[in-house]
């Protein structure tokens, strides 16, 4: 397009704005309503979609990356406790009480790569717990009860 003066240049808009509205109306073909036809309200339904879709998927990548890795850290730890003769939950409690502040993350690490830095760890909750008074994390319940973890 050739324009004559400037004030013609600046207040076209030309083709960009044919397609900058079908844009629009192409991310709002499935809305309901004026939603899907009038050009102003399509604009705001779309953005505020897209705005949606983007957090959402950003909050679902950190979910699954949380609850399958956490879960896969408990699973670790609780194998590493059991083979130690010590219940997991007492383990972390034992940990938290002692001020010893390691994550999951690194307690997983220790299980696996280096099992005799775990178990002076266990040992020393064991202590630690012999020491405050929880006696059934150090030995085992005697025979014939049935407490509510067994169940």
């Amino acid at each position: 397009m050739v324009f004559l003066t400037q004030v013609n240049c600046l207040r076209s808009r030309g083709p960009d704005k044919y397609w900058r509205k079908a844009m629009y109306f192409r991310l709002s073909w499935k809305f309901y309503g004026r939603k899907r036809n009038c050009f102003g309200i399509a604009v705001r339904y779309a953005r505020r979609a897209l705005r949606y879709s983007s957090r959402a998927r950003h909050q679902r990548r950190l979910e699954t990356k949380q609850a399958s890795t956490a879960l896969l850290w408990n699973v670790r730890i609780q194998a590493a406790c059991e083979e130690h003769k010590m219940d997991f939950h007492s383990f972390m409690s034992g940990l938290a009480e002692s001020d010893i502040a390691l994550n999951r993350k690194v307690l997983n690490d220790l299980a696996i790569y280096e099992p005799r830095t775990f178990q002076s760890l266990v040992e020393f909750v064991r202590k630690r717990n012999g020491e405050v008074g929880l006696m059934s994390a150090i030995s085992p319940l005697p025979k014939g009860v049935i407490t509510r973890g067994m169940l």
